[in-house]
């Protein structure tokens, strides 16, 4: 999967929703099928805030996944945690998924984050370029990730 369309911050929003809606048309015959349209819908459905993030995420997310992101491995309980914390000083959107390879029980995703820190006034944008590698198992009878290892070129915020 590709993005053709030229992404900014301003179209993130509508590009993935508008894969999310292309992609629900198509069959879904294999587990690698479910797990790459579980991704999709999660991307199309992703919001900013807080309280919206943890309803799709408590759906994507096993109670005892492992994550690594934000400060390194951690349970996800921890993580919705760290995920308050950025949304306190943070305004995020997420870019569309510009790759998304599956592989056995892995879908691996590149897109770009966006973060404004809220102390700045929405005068500063950092965009990162993110990598993630999403692995899922069957947990009490649906596909959910068990481990998420998230890695970003940093999006100069140490600059």
């Amino acid at each position: 999967m590709r993005i053709n369309d030229k992404v900014t911050i301003e179209n993130s929003k509508e590009i993935r929703v508008r894969t999310m809606n292309e992609f629900a048309s198509k069959p879904v015959e294999t587990k690698q099928d479910e797990m790459l349209k579980r991704m999709i819908d999660w991307w199309g459905n992703w919001v900013p805030d807080y309280e919206g993030w943890l309803k799709i995420a408590d759906d994507l997310y096993a109670p005892d996944a492992i994550i690594n992101a934000i400060g390194g491995e951690q349970k996800y309980s921890v993580y919705r945690l760290s995920m308050k914390d950025q949304r306190d000083k943070c305004d995020m959107e997420m870019g569309p998924i510009q790759q998304a390879i599956v592989d056995e029980d892995t879908v691996a995703l590149v897109y770009e984050m966006y973060l404004m820190p809220k102390q700045a006034g929405g005068q500063v944008t950092f965009k990162m370029m993110v990598t993630e590698f999403n692995h899922f198992e069957m947990v009490d009878g649906k596909l959910m990730v068990t481990r998420l290892d998230l890695y970003t070129d940093g999006g100069n915020m140490g600059k």
